[in-house]
């Protein structure tokens, strides 16, 4: 017995049909079954598939040119025994987590430009998407904005997940430090103190300075096992200049006594106190030239800042000539506000890990700052191209683990939207979205009741951001229309 779909399709040959005819009767007792429709999607499918892994391979080919670990003031290649491994979860979240460390090591000031072209090139590809398809417009204006709340969230998990980044390999007798962090007791961040430790020990530091906005108080809040072996305390002190320093001790202290204090005194004080006074992102505000600080007493200065990366080759090159002319520290900083798990810099040092980092850095040590990161470009043009630009820079910097996972998720993603999964997921994914959001706005909200004393961007940001997200999810749930 034979069921015969849509015979009118082009799919299966008039040849095919005799022969399955001929292979019916000789097996009589089996029951044969031809879906010409199915064999039309499975041709859609393979075909799509091809073209999507034959482009990324050819991408990959063409662009390949991995970004190499280099000593920040040499240019050079970092040393034999320095190397920086990924995390085996890399593997599993590749689309994700390439897009999380693509958002998260972008300057700062390239954020509103970027985040215009992502956002233009979505309106459009959906726009062309919908008249290819003669959509109505209520149609197409529900998948334009659809598409742009996956966006936004797919920015959100890029900033709250807590994939971690590249993680540092030391030969033995150096030790990889961080000068410049926070925890959620500073007005800006969003992360526990354990959260800082858990970001440090995943990407290879072995010990770090915590260095709250105007007081010390996130430093007590470290497990006592940590305390002065990886977590040091310190302070970022805001001045009556209008600049901050950030004030290094081999013990805790109370950062009130240096409030409301112009620069100098600080300086005076701290040094009298036992401390170090490093400059941080001199470049953000230039008050000072390097020559007052230097007259001033400063210790050293930061010549790399993951907050602010966009620092001019002119002024890179002055903090290097006049910490090397006065034997001062250089040190690249992540200044970690728990925005997201990634890092692209280290300091690296010789000394014995478990020690005194207080201690090691009063001797002025040599330090080297290694990064991970391509020079990026700011030409109108990328911004403009800037989903593109993206695409080149993975091809570009992706080891070829990374580009097998992203073709794995490709056949996954195409087998996907081609298929009758499709419909479930756009049918259930506002929901599940909407519930990782309120599950992570509660989190969030444990996290910020002991802080609220001195935490103002969850309440003022965060939580008002995450809250919106959700009801808009939950209006996605309501609405009749949608886009296929």
């Amino acid at each position: 017995e034979i069921e015969v779909g849509d015979w009118s399709s082009d799919v299966c040959s008039s040849d095919l049909w005799t022969r399955q005819k001929k292979q019916a009767r000789q097996s009589s007792p089996l029951r044969l079954t031809i879906r010409p429709d199915r064999c039309s999607f499975m041709r859609k499918v393979l075909n799509s598939m091809l073209v999507s892994l034959c482009f990324i391979a050819g991408a990959s080919f063409v662009f390949h040119s991995p970004v190499q670990l280099y000593d920040l003031v040499t240019g050079a290649k970092a040393a034999d025994g320095f190397f920086i491994s990924w995390p085996f979860i890399r593997v599993f979240t590749e689309p994700f987590y390439a897009f999380s460390f693509y958002a998260l090591t972008l300057q700062r000031d390239f954020y509103r430009p970027v985040i215009i072209s992502w956002t233009g090139w979505t309106v459009i590809s959906v726009f062309i998407y919908c008249v290819i398809k003669k959509r109505t417009v209520g149609q197409t204006l529900c998948g334009i904005f659809y598409a742009l709340m996956l966006l936004i969230t797919l920015f959100l998990f890029a900033v709250l997940a807590p994939l971690p980044g590249p993680k540092l390999n030391k030969p033995d007798g150096y030790i990889a430090v961080d000068l410049h962090s926070h925890t959620v007791y500073s007005h800006d961040n969003l992360s526990k103190p354990c959260s800082n430790l858990r970001f440090h020990r995943l990407h290879g530091y072995d010990a770090f300075f915590v260095t709250e906005h105007n007081h010390t108080g996130g430093f007590e809040r470290f497990p006592g096992e940590a305390k002065y072996k990886e977590v040091f305390p310190g302070v970022q002190m805001q001045t009556k200049d209008k600049v901050s320093v950030l004030l290094l001790s081999a013990k805790a202290f109370d950062g009130g006594q240096y409030k409301d204090l112009a620069l100098k005194d600080i300086i005076r004080k701290a040094h009298a106190d036992g401390m170090l006074v490093i400059m941080p992102h001199w470049w953000k505000w230039h008050r000072q030239s390097l020559e007052e600080l230097v007259e001033l007493g400063i210790d050293g200065f930061e010549i790399y800042n993951c907050g602010y990366r966009n620092l001019s080759k002119r002024d890179f090159q002055d903090l290097v000539k006049i910490s090397k002319d006065n034997n001062l520290l250089m040190a690249g900083s992540t200044d970690w506000h728990g925005w997201g798990y990634m890092t692209d810099v280290w300091t690296v040092l010789k000394a014995a890990p478990g020690g005194n980092l207080k201690e090691v850095l009063d001797k002025k040590p040599e330090t080297r700052v290694l990064v991970y990161r391509r020079q990026q470009s700011s030409s109108p043009l990328r911004f403009i191209l800037e989903p593109f630009y993206a695409f080149y820079l993975y091809m570009k910097n992706a080891d070829m683990i990374a580009v097998f996972s992203l073709m794995i998720w490709t056949l996954l993603m195409n087998v996907i939207f081609m298929g009758g999964a499709l419909k479930i997921i756009k049918k259930y994914a506002p929901l599940a979205i909407m519930a990782v959001l309120a599950l992570s706005a509660v989190f969030i909200f444990t996290v910020y009741i002991p802080a609220r004393a001195t935490n103002e961007i969850i309440p003022k940001t965060v939580l008002p951001v995450m809250i919106v997200r959700s009801e808009e999810h939950t209006s996605e749930l309501q609405s009749p229309t949608s886009i296929s």
